[in-house]
């Protein structure tokens, strides 16, 4: 094999010394494994958030979530309302912290990486919607902002932003009972699958 004259990298007709082959076959599974966590079926371009959300990170790989969760969780596969242009969804029976207040949560992967958690509440009314606002701008040091009250009838939303990522509070008015979740969203892959699919902004 010729390669790089300038790096001498390479000479026509070389072989690799006994010691070189032997370290080059411990380093093959060690590069696998680095290529693994940083970014699988996607090249690398994702960034893994280091903030743990009820013991998910949001761009972390399906292949390892599912294999870290199958001991601890149940989920089930749903079909995308939107004709599968919002990635892979699952509901999962709980969340791994397991607190008393989530009901259950809605995970989606797009390009094999977690894109989004949607993390429901059992007590949905006003005053767990106001705690959860209070409680994610003192975390993130952010104030949130809302729509006008002329346009949301039957529904209050907050918008924050964390590191990385884009946080919707919602509460909707609905039978047979009210609903209440906070989504979290990966930027980076978000602003993906929009380019990819030409959707629309939030």
């Amino acid at each position: 094999m010729t390669g790089n004259k300038k790096t001498g990298a390479w000479e026509k007709g070389r072989k690799w010394p006994a010691g070189d082959a032997h370290l080059l076959i411990l380093l093959i599974p060690a590069l696998l494994l680095v290529q693994a966590c940083s970014g699988e079926n996607d090249g690398g371009k994702t960034e893994v958030l280091k903030e743990n959300i009820h013991g998910f990170h949001l761009g972390e790989s399906r292949d390892g979530l599912f294999e870290r969760v199958r001991h601890q969780v149940s989920w089930k596969k749903l079909e995308d309302p939107a004709t599968g242009s919002r990635g892979e969804m699952y509901e999962f029976s709980r969340v791994l912290s397991q607190p008393r207040d989530v009901d259950h949560a809605r995970l989606t992967f797009f390009d094999g990486r977690l894109m989004e958690i949607i993390v429901y509440y059992r007590q949905n009314n006003v005053s767990k919607l106001n705690f959860l606002r209070d409680t994610l701008e003192e975390r993130y040091g952010v104030e949130s902002t809302s729509p006008d009250g002329t346009i949301e009838m039957a529904y209050k939303t907050y918008w924050l932003k964390g590191p990385g990522m884009s946080i919707t509070i919602r509460r909707i008015t609905k039978k047979p009972e009210d609903e209440l979740y906070v989504q979290y969203l990966h930027d980076g892959l978000h602003e993906r699958l929009r380019k990819i699919r030409k959707l629309p902004g939030r």
